[in-house]
């Protein structure tokens, strides 16, 4: 009996073992687990040599390209795929972007090669080549270790070649648009400057004004240009005014050479502010303008002070040099003077006969003054020419002095001979014209005479005077109509025509005020109108509905109604100050109708509240408006979407596969 039950007893602890082992996993086998180690070689494959030389060149891996190669032998993956073992194990281990994984499983001969995407140093081909090529022909011949030697020299390369040539095509063809792209900047640049210069060379460099407009780099080469310039000129001068006053001496020089010091002074002042701009102390672009145009200014002041004199002292240069020639123009001119005094005697006589002395009167004595003239012409160039005959260093002032007298005394005798000449013209032209000019100034009288008389109001502003000059026109048509004008006509048409321009001006200016008078009666009637209208709408609506309407709306009103009152007071005496009047009523009366309509709209729902009465209607409709406004008001809450999940360690997908060896 204890034999039976010790063999039972024994039985069983030998089923439980059997059972035990039946249940248990096969050897080596390990599911998904946090790697300890870069290289984990939990199926014991590896030798000692082995080891060191994968760990090596993970090291050299992560040293080259700062990627982590994990390296992990198991007898098998637990039955599962060999890809969901490598995938489970990276996430439970952690693995980042840069952290690639090969997985052996050397009993089950399976493997999975994963590398991110994130790696861009080898493309997903690169990887799959690596694998198929490199990886599995050595887990398939058994050399664990060489597998993934294999695989941290294949991710152990720079980016492929076909990438550095097109980055470097890239970056020359990048280099080569940035060198056009500043050639082409430099020299629209040129261009712009060029312009801007040419732009501030026309404005007129002594109005400060017109400089502010210059842009600050054309006003700094503006200003360096004109300094030069000016400078070169006044150097220049100073050294033709020395010559000049040796010749000329300083009595006849001076008026240059007060230009030339006075265009010294101002280019000291010039090269004083230009160097204030040059030293190291930097100015604001505002205080640079200033400087700037100081500058510029003070340069072109010196430079037209030299210019008010150029054309006097090439004059007085010209005069000495060409002193033979110049007299022998002035001979000319004293014998074709002197040929016409005969034929002007004989004209003047014939005038004498045709009208009387007063109409002669202004040139009844020119032939005596010719002679006059000539005559002290004659005695000068026979002066100038004893001078000019001997020439003396710093004595020609004589010279002249006699050659611009006798030039001055020719051109009067040749006006006063002009005269005589023009005379006969001019009067008959006056006698001629004299019917047409008494016509058109009757006719601007007879316009005086109704603007005084009919529309007194506009021209009140020019009453006294258009009385005046209708009254001058009078009394020259009186005077043309009279002996004086038939002996003067040249004085009557002279009188008649300036009378008329006068009267003339003054009935323009009337009418002008009249057009203006006009305008803004009609810009007062619309005004006025649309005042009317809107105060009148505005009572009226107030008048129906007046126990709803409080008092702001009704203030408005009456001050609107001052307004228009005021308006109509007005129109009498001053229109603009009406139109503004009626203006503000128009605009008060607006004002009034938004406030009363909305006294109006509140005192409804107010009743629509209380219900009843014969507005049951109207208050349902408003019911219904406020239960759907207050509804779109109001809304509804609700669930918002969200996202769902957590941001892995990889920021992308991963490159590789797996497979049999």
């Amino acid at each position: 009996m204890r034999t039976a039950r010790l063999l039972g007893v024994m039985l069983a602890v030998l089923a439980g073992l059997c059972g035990a082992l039946l249940l248990a996993p096969p050897g080596g086998a390990q599911p998904p687990f946090p790697l300890p180690d870069q290289v984990t070689d939990s199926a014991k494959v590896l030798s000692d040599s082995g080891r060191a030389a994968v760990t090596s060149a993970t090291d050299k891996l992560y040293a080259d390209r700062h990627i982590r190669l994990w390296v992990v032998y198991v007898d098998n993956f637990s039955g599962q795929n060999a890809e969901d073992w490598a995938r489970r194990t990276r996430s439970v281990s952690e693995l980042g972007d840069y952290d690639a994984l090969l997985a052996v499983a050397t009993t089950g001969r399976a493997y999975a090669f994963f590398v991110p995407s994130a790696i861009k140093s080898v493309k997903a081909g690169q990887v799959d080549q690596l694998r198929r090529n490199r990886i599995e022909p050595a887990l398939h011949n058994g050399d664990f270790s060489g597998a993934a030697i294999a695989a941290a020299s294949g991710l152990d390369t720079a980016p492929p070649s076909s990438g550095r040539v097109y980055l470097l095509v890239a970056l020359l063809a990048i280099a080569v648009a940035v060198a056009a792209l500043l050639v082409v900047m430099r020299y629209r640049r040129r261009r712009r400057r060029a312009a801007a210069l040419a732009a501030a060379r026309r404005v007129d460099p002594t109005d400060a004004t017109a400089l502010a407009a210059v842009p600050l780099e054309a006003l700094d080469e503006l200003s360096r240009s004109m300094v030069v310039d000016v400078d070169n000129a006044v150097r220049t001068s100073a050294n033709e005014l020395a010559l000049a006053i040796d010749e000329f001496g300083d009595q006849r020089t001076q008026p240059f050479t007060e230009a030339v010091n006075n265009a010294k002074a101002a280019l000291s002042q010039a090269f004083t502010v230009r160097h204030q701009l040059d030293d190291g102390t930097p100015e604001t672009p505002v205080q640079r303008r200033e400087l700037l145009t100081r500058v510029i200014v003070s340069a072109a002041r010196a430079d037209r002070e030299l210019e008010s004199q150029t054309e006097a002292f090439e004059k007085l240069r010209d005069l000495v040099l060409n002193a033979p020639s110049r007299l022998d123009a002035l001979t000319e001119q004293y014998v074709a003077l002197t040929s016409r005094i005969d034929p002007a005697e004989r004209r003047l006589a014939e005038l004498r006969a045709e009208f009387d002395a007063t109409a002669l009167t202004s040139v009844s004595g020119n032939v005596a003054g010719t002679k006059e003239r000539l005559a002290f012409a004659d005695r000068n160039i026979t002066t100038a020419r004893d001078l000019a005959g001997r020439v003396e260093i710093g004595k020609q002032t004589g010279l002249v002095d006699a050659y611009h007298a006798a030039e001055s005394a020719l051109g009067q005798a040749r006006a006063l001979l002009d005269a005589i000449d023009n005379a006969a013209t001019d009067i008959r032209h006056a006698i001629a014209a004299l019917p047409t000019v008494v016509d058109d100034i009757r006719a601007a009288v007879k316009r005086a005479d109704d603007q005084l008389k009919n529309v007194p109001s506009a021209a009140s502003g020019h009453t006294a005077e258009l009385t005046a000059a209708r009254d001058a026109a009078t009394g020259a048509l009186d005077y043309s109509r009279s002996t004086g004008g038939s002996a003067d006509p040249l004085g009557a048409f002279a009188r008649l025509t300036k009378a008329g321009a006068d009267l003339d001006r003054v009935l323009d200016a009337v009418a002008q005020e009249q057009a203006d008078a006009e305008r803004l009666n009609r810009s007062f009637e619309q005004a006025l109108f649309t005042a009317q209208a809107r105060v009148r709408g505005v009572s009226e609506y107030i008048d129906t509905r007046r126990g709803s309407i409080g008092a702001e709306a009704r203030t408005r009103l009456a001050e609107a109604g001052r307004h228009l009152q005021a308006a109509q007071d007005k129109r009498a005496t001053n229109l603009a100050e009406a139109i503004a009047h009626a203006n503000a009523a128009s605009t008060l009366a607006a004002q009034a109708q938004a406030l009363a309509n909305a006294d109006v709209q509140q005192a409804q729902r107010v009743y629509a509240g209380r219900g009843g009465g014969d507005s049951g209607a109207m208050i349902g409709g408003i019911i219904i408006g406020n239960v759907l406004s207050g509804a779109m008001r109001g809304g509804f809450g609700g669930w918002s979407p969200t996202s769902f999940g957590s941001s892995g360690s990889s920021g992308g997908g991963l490159m590789g596969g797996g497979g049999r060896f």
